[in-house]
């Protein structure tokens, strides 16, 4: 019997395929979730970024605003015209319907101070009278380089929908009285 099996092994052997290696596992493929999960964070990434620019660009007015303001010659005879113009074309970008562009004098002066944020109100030295100062023949320096620094800080601190929300108040407050009156 040990001859059959001594016969019939080069016959088996013959008849065996080689053996067959397994393909090389590739070291970058990666599961499905790490795939969702790269997704999600590049989704993120882009999310903060677009946010980021749409900063950027609603920033860029007061940016430039500030710039402007800088290189102003607060020396010049016009220079209260000029910040009030530089203000208001700022304000303007912001809201292009906003009462306040048509305001001059005390109104705007009031509207400037009122629209601060609060914190901020604490640092304003005194914003002088604007409409001498635009009408002065030579107003002084100080007063110029008062109002200069206000309407930096201004433009930093400006608080626009608040004020929209007092004004809108006020309005509401100034019809029911007028209703009431009527009565």
């Amino acid at each position: 019997m040990a001859t059959a099996n001594t016969a019939a092994q080069p016959q088996a052997l013959a008849q065996l395929a080689d053996i067959q290696e397994p393909l090389l596992v590739n070291d970058w493929y990666l599961a499905p979730g790490w795939w969702l999960l790269a997704t999600l964070v590049l989704t993120l990434l882009w999310l903060l970024y677009r946010k980021y620019r749409q900063q950027q660009l609603k920033q860029a007015p007061k940016r430039f605003a500030l710039k402007a303001l800088a290189a102003l010659d607060k020396g010049a005879a016009g220079a209260p015209a000029q910040i009030t113009a530089l203000l208001k074309r700022w304000l303007l970008s912001q809201n292009p319907g906003h009462p306040a562009l048509s305001y001059s004098g005390e109104a705007w002066r009031q509207f400037l101070l009122n629209s601060l944020k609060t914190k901020p109100k604490a640092a304003v030295v005194a914003l002088p009278d604007l409409l001498a100062l635009h009408y002065q023949r030579a107003p002084q320096q100080t007063e110029i380089q008062a109002y200069a620094d206000f309407a930096a800080l201004w433009l930093q601190y400006a608080d626009l929908e608040q004020y929209a929300d007092q004004q809108k108040n006020a309005a509401e407050k100034a019809k029911l009285a007028k209703g009431a009156a009527d009565v």
